[in-house]
């Protein structure tokens, strides 16, 4: 049985920086390779699709925080870019600084989602996202046949999508392991 890994970075990172506020445990810098075989246990992995955002520009012009942060984020995502079986895919910021917003994210999930399904590129999918956005997507990849199963987070989950996958399981802090990519710098820095 094959299984393809889908990863809303983007969403995940968001809920892990809001229960990082209450639990310094969890790792925002995790490893997605290492994710997906937890997830995908025995089963064949076929694909893990990392989907995330550039950050943005403006951030090199900012202060040694800011700019520590850009030159971080873009090392974690050239180690990201190495891993097996990961193919990680950018959407784009659009707007100003403090009204940034993410565009072609989800549509490239969706799309890549509902075509693998298509071309029979696995037999179950696994959205890592608490993201309702996906709910056309899941019903169209059931049109052919295909396992859905959903990762999430406690708390704002879509319960729209939840519903309608055939599987739901709730993240835990053991899912997450920390991608070790730089020695030369501290991640409790960008915690």
């Amino acid at each position: 049985m094959k299984i393809a890994v889908f990863i809303d970075n983007s969403n995940i990172f968001h809920r892990i920086s809001d229960i990082r506020k209450t639990d310094k445990n969890w790792v925002s810098f995790y490893n997605p390779l290492n994710l997906a075989r937890k997830l995908s246990g025995e089963r064949e992995l076929a694909y893990v699709g990392f989907y995330c955002v550039q950050p943005p520009m403006y951030l090199l012009n900012g202060n040694e925080e800011e700019k520590r942060r850009y030159i971080f984020t873009k090392r974690y995502y050239s180690a990201i870019e190495k891993l097996d079986l990961v193919e990680i895919k950018y959407g784009d910021l659009k707007g100003t600084k403090g009204n940034l917003q993410e565009k072609n994210l989800d549509t490239q999930l969706a799309t890549d989602l509902v075509a693998m399904a298509a071309l029979n590129k696995y037999d179950v999918a696994i959205i890592v996202s608490n993201d309702g956005d996906y709910i056309s997507a899941v019903k169209n990849v059931k049109i052919f046949k295909k396992g859905i199963e959903l990762f999430f987070f406690r708390g704002s989950i879509s319960m729209g999508l939840k519903n309608i996958c055939d599987i739901s399981r709730r993240a835990r802090r053991s899912h997450f392991q920390e991608l070790i990519f730089d020695k030369n710098i501290n991640l409790d820095d960008y915690k």
